[in-house]
């Protein structure tokens, strides 16, 4: 007999007139009055009976009592993902997933996504904190919000109390481009490889190495004045490039839009930046091919 456990479900829901913007992989700007909003509600049953249409139906229960939270337009659902409950050395922590994810997005990953919960302090610093204000998000993109929660994803496997098959599962509904035909044979290749949006730098390079840009083929992009675009490595997964410390990302972001001739709402800046010749997500590949046949010796 099966047997059921408890989950988080977290649930990205917004105006419904921004539902295609959002689908579109548009970005959200709160100039224009546009939102999505990150809770969260409990669920209990086996993973392997999960659905899409169970995961809304379950938060669209939740939801409707987000009306004392003065959302004054109608809204829909976007995005669901499920997550096992938090847990560190065998016991069950009570904490909020969904401000995980906002966490990822607002501070961790990303420097343009906004979150109510702090535009709330500056607003109503001597008022009462509003109830679910912390809740809503903007300036954020679909692309944004699934990396984040694959980047939460790689952090439960590196978590002993959790079995990987279930994870693996739970990776399949939470991220479309996942095999949802693999067996669990493979479940432990898709655990090490598959799962892993967060590349740690510090594994291929150090201190002071310098990266250059390039179009995602391999041409390097310049500024006006004919230069190229390049960054140095400062640690923690972050570079400096003409004063500027960011994350790789941001910074392939910025500069592809202003000098590549793109108009983007989010990259893999791994894919963009080049060490010695190379994509830095290459060098990942590699680092991971070495790393694993050392295993296997």
């Amino acid at each position: 007999m099966r047997k059921d456990s408890n989950f988080t479900i977290v649930y990205v829901f917004g105006p419904e007139q921004c539902e295609d913007k959002y689908l579109n992989n548009d970005v959200l700007k709160r100039e224009a009055m546009e939102w999505v909003k990150i809770g969260q509600t409990d669920f209990v049953g086996n993973i392997e009976d999960v659905t899409p249409e169970i995961l809304k139906e379950q938060s669209m229960a939740r939801i409707k009592g987000e009306i004392r939270t003065g959302i004054p337009v109608t809204c829909k659902i976007y995005d669901v993902f499920i997550f096992p409950k938090i847990i560190e050395n065998g016991v069950q922590k009570n904490v909020k997933i969904d401000g995980l994810i906002r966490g990822k997005l607002c501070n961790e990953l990303y420097d343009d996504i906004e979150n109510s919960m702090l535009i709330n302090k500056e607003v109503r610093a001597d008022k009462t904190r509003i109830q679910a204000g912390d809740e809503f998000v903007y300036g954020a993109s679909r692309p944004k919000i699934l990396y984040a929660v694959q980047s939460y994803d790689h952090e439960l496997f590196q978590n002993a109390d959790y079995d990987v098959n279930m994870l693996a599962t739970i990776c399949r509904c939470n991220n479309k481009d996942i095999n949802s035909g693999a067996q669990d044979d493979d479940n432990e290749r898709l655990a090490s490889r598959s799962r892993k949006p967060t590349l740690d730098l510090n594994r291929i390079l150090n201190e002071g190495d310098e990266v250059v840009l390039t179009n995602g083929s391999g041409e390097t992009i310049v500024d006006e004045n004919g230069l190229p675009i390049t960054a140095k490595y400062v640690g923690d997964n972050k570079f400096n490039c003409r004063d500027i410390i960011k994350r790789s990302s941001p910074l392939a972001l910025d500069y592809l839009n202003k000098y590549g001739g793109k108009n983007l709402s989010t990259v893999n800046g791994n894919d963009y930046w080049r060490f010695n010749g190379q994509k830095l997500s290459s060098l990942r590949e590699n680092y991971q091919e070495d790393e694993e046949q050392n295993q296997i010796i």
